[in-house]
This record gives structure tokens, sequence and C-alpha cells, in this order.
């Protein structure tokens, strides 16, 4: 969703014919506002200027598109000289096409999405390159072939995906002219689903690229068809949309990638599927491990994110009991049956979640289910400990567990669990054979094990050194 500002014409669903001048816009960082040059409270009841001024949806007309404005809240009212109304107003949702929305309960038949990264994590390409050179090794000849790729289309849970390529030649002048190509991806739906569906299934895909990755994948740009009946007959509307994401960047972009994996190390498209049908249901793990990734944070919470998210990713996967949940009641009740009456009660809700496995045992059994041990090369056990130790002697403040952890410890005890929550859905996902050592060859992932086992090890990391 690339940033813009237009000026146009507004008006509520209810009084078209009272249309007041504005401009719109929309950034990453604000969102989308809208400037109106006069005021829709001119036609409604207002007491007075402290009242909050919303309305489901508002309409207008922009840069040649009908605009759709969801879940509006005025901002800022005010009279300026010589008595000017002006009306500032934020909008949660913008739709731009050839249609206006009616409702804000809409539900669509497909969404396509382009990506800052995904072009270089599909590693597709149209040009094909032949060079030809005489006796003397100098280049006589260069051929630059352009072939259209064919649409990959995958059946998932639901509907359908399917990877699109798009090139064009810009320029009118023969000087001017050079190359463009883009890919996108595209989901189709069996049934029709509503926004809330479309944002979360795009956050997914979104996070996928992130997750293999080393910086956060962003959305450019995010196309919706609906299907509206007219005059007895169905028509098909496309409509671009604007709004803050649930995963948007705001740290500082970087000018180069390290994939851990591309498209083809995943799977391909099966794998995709299998992603979102995985993910769909449990989008606070991304959410805790990538927060870090889409938003600059201290540390501190970087590492206890990255520990709710190993934690919560746990409990939806993994039996959350030690011992059988009857063995355990009975032998629970039989240890408050040897304390006084008075007393029973206090103990039995002290021992109430006494059953669950520790924050240890959880991360080291995560571990050991990823590979965790054989991408860091170290032991799951003392890496579990590591991360157990430096989250209490945080959360307790017990000096006599020891110091509290350096930002180092924070920071590289938060990749490594972050790069744990990765394995794990990389293994659920049944992402394709061999990505295991695909990760561990990258230079970011060797960074962590490196800085990893220093951690676990100062004495034999200086004797290395």
């Amino acid at each position: 969703m690339e940033p813009f500002e237009s000026e146009g014409l507004f008006w509520l669903p209810e009084a078209e014919e009272q249309q007041i001048a504005g401009k719109i816009s929309f950034t990453h960082s604000e969102g989308v506002k809208l400037y109106l040059i006069g005021g829709f409270s001119e036609f409604q009841s207002f007491t007075n200027l402290n009242d909050v001024a919303r309305f489901p949806i508002i309409h207008g007309v922009a840069g040649k598109r009908y605009l759709t404005l969801q879940d509006c809240t005025r901002s800022s009212y005010r009279i300026e000289f010589p008595g000017m109304l002006r009306e500032d107003y934020r909008a949660v949702t913008l739709f731009a096409g050839q249609t206006l929305l009616t409702s804000d309960d809409q539900h669509f038949t497909e969404v396509t999405v382009r990506f800052n990264n995904l072009w270089d994590w599909t590693q597709r390409t149209i040009i094909s390159q032949n060079y030809t050179f005489d006796s003397d090794s100098k280049l006589t000849s260069a051929t630059l072939t352009l072939t259209p790729l064919e649409t990959e289309e995958h059946e998932i849970a639901g509907g359908k995906l399917a990877l699109i390529s798009r090139w064009n030649i810009p320029g009118g002048q023969q000087q001017d002219r050079g190359f463009e190509q883009d890919f996108s991806l595209r989901l189709t739906y069996d049934d029709p689903v509503d926004l809330a569906h479309i944002r979360n299934d795009v956050a997914t895909l979104q996070d996928l690229i992130s997750a293999t990755s080393d910086s956060a994948c962003l959305p450019t740009d995010i196309s919706l068809w609906i299907t509206e009946e007219s005059d007895g007959s169905t028509e098909t509307a496309r409509l671009n949309l604007y709004g803050q994401q649930s995963a948007q960047s705001m740290t500082q972009k970087s000018n180069s990638v390290e994939f851990l994996l591309h498209l083809d190390e995943i799977g391909g498209l099966p794998a995709i599927g299998r992603w979102l049908d995985f993910l769909r249901d449990r989008r606070i793990v991304l959410g805790l491990a990538l927060s870090s990734r889409y938003r600059a944070m201290y540390v501190e919470n970087k590492f206890f994110n990255a520990v709710s998210s190993a934690e919560t990713l746990h409990r939806m996967e993994f039996p959350n009991h030690v011992m059988p949940t009857a063995d355990y009641k009975e032998f629970r009740d039989l240890l408050v049956g040897y304390v006084p009456e008075e007393h029973r009660r206090w103990l039995k809700e002290q021992l109430a979640f006494s059953n669950e496995p520790r924050l240890r045992g959880r991360i080291k059994e995560l571990a050991e289910f990823c590979g965790l041990p054989a991408v860091l090369e170290c032991d799951a056990d003392q890496w579990a400990r590591a991360v157990t130790n430096t989250r209490n002697r945080m959360v307790h403040h017990d000096d006599r567990k020891g110091p509290r952890a350096s930002n180092a410890q924070f920071y590289w005890m938060s990749e490594s669990l972050q790069l744990l929550v990765l394995l794990c859905l990389a293994k659920f996902c049944k992402f394709q054979d061999g990505y295991l050592a695909k990760i561990k060859a990258s230079d970011t992932v060797d960074l962590i094990a490196r800085r990893v086992r220093e951690l676990l090890d100062p004495k034999k990391a200086n004797d290395s050194a």
C-alpha cells in the first residue's frame, strides 16, 4: 500500500447532495486521514464541539476513483477566520475503486497482494540471457529474452492459492524505456469472506516471508474483488484496500535482505497453503515472535515476547500436563487431605497449576522437537536452562540467583527463541526436506549460533578465540 494524497469531494451515504470538498491521505504511520473544507457537523445534531462525531461510512471521489471510508471518527473541529468550519477525520479502512460500498459488513471473493520482498523470495524471473563472444573472448552480442511465466495455482482449504507474475515496458520514447517485473499472491475463496478474514490471511502470508528472512516484509498493494447484484445481473468489482495493518513495520527498511529460505526451499505453493491452514488460528504465536521485526523495542521486551511466543506455541501443540490429569487430581487430593481442614482450600489453590510443565521443560521439548540443538550446535537442556535463568533473574529480581542478564544476553537469547519458533512452525507445516541444513548455512543463523554458544560457555569461547 503506497502512501498517497488527493483532493476530492466527500459526502455521507444518506446525504449525497451535501458534498464537501476536502483532501484524503494515507501513510503507513498515520493511516487514512480526511481533511474537510467544511464539515458534516453542519448537517448533524452535535450539541457542542466536544461531542465525538463518528460515522460508519463516508463516501467520496478523488484521484479518478470512488472512495469508501469505514469506521470514521472526527479528530479535529475548528472554525478559522473569517468563520470557515473545518473538520478532520480518521478512518480505519479505505476502499478505492470503481464502486462505492454501502455497508460496513462486506464479504469478498478474492484478494491479491504484492509484497516488497516477494520477487526476491520467489527467485522467479522472466528474463533469460545469452552472450556471444569472439575468439578473443570479446563480447560481440547480448540477447535478453522475456518469457512470461504461467500462473502457478494450488488448491488449499477453502479456496485456491496462486502466484502471479506481471511485467511491462514503461516509457514512451525508445531511449526512456525500461523493464519492470513483479509478483503477487492471490487467494480465491470458495465462499465469500469478511474483511477480518482477509486481513488475517494477508498478515499470515506477510509473516511467512518475514520469518524466512532477516527483515520485515510489507504489503505494497492489496486488491479485493467483490460480487454485487445490479438490475438482476451479477457484477464483480475490484477495490484497493488501504489501512494500517496488524503487522506494519515501524523500523528502518534494510537495503539488503538475506533469506533463510526461499519459496522453493520451503516446498512452493503447497507449503504456503499448509502455513496458511496451520497459522490462521495461531496468529498470536507469530505476532509475539516477530514483534521486534516490525517495531523497534527494548531488548527486554523483545526477549519477553520471544519467550511468550515459544510458551504459547507449546501450550497450543503439546500436552499441558506433567502427570495424566486423573492421576494428578488423585495425587493432589491425597496431599490436601493431610493438612488441617482450614488450610485445605489455600493449598488446593496453590496446587491448581502445579501439574503444568515449567518454562524450561516447555522450551527444551520444543528445541528437541524442531532440531534447534543441531542448528545452534549446543545442548538443548543447557540452552533451555540459560533462557529460563535469564527470564527468572529479571522477573523475580533475586540477587542471590545471580546478576541481571546483560543486553547482549537478552538480544541473542531472543534471536535463538525466534529461530526456535520458526523451526517448529516449519516442521508443523512440513517444509521441504533439507530446510534445516539451509537455515543452518545462512550467515544470519551462523552468527546467532556463535553468540549463543559464547553465552552458554564463555570460557570455551575465550579459549577458542
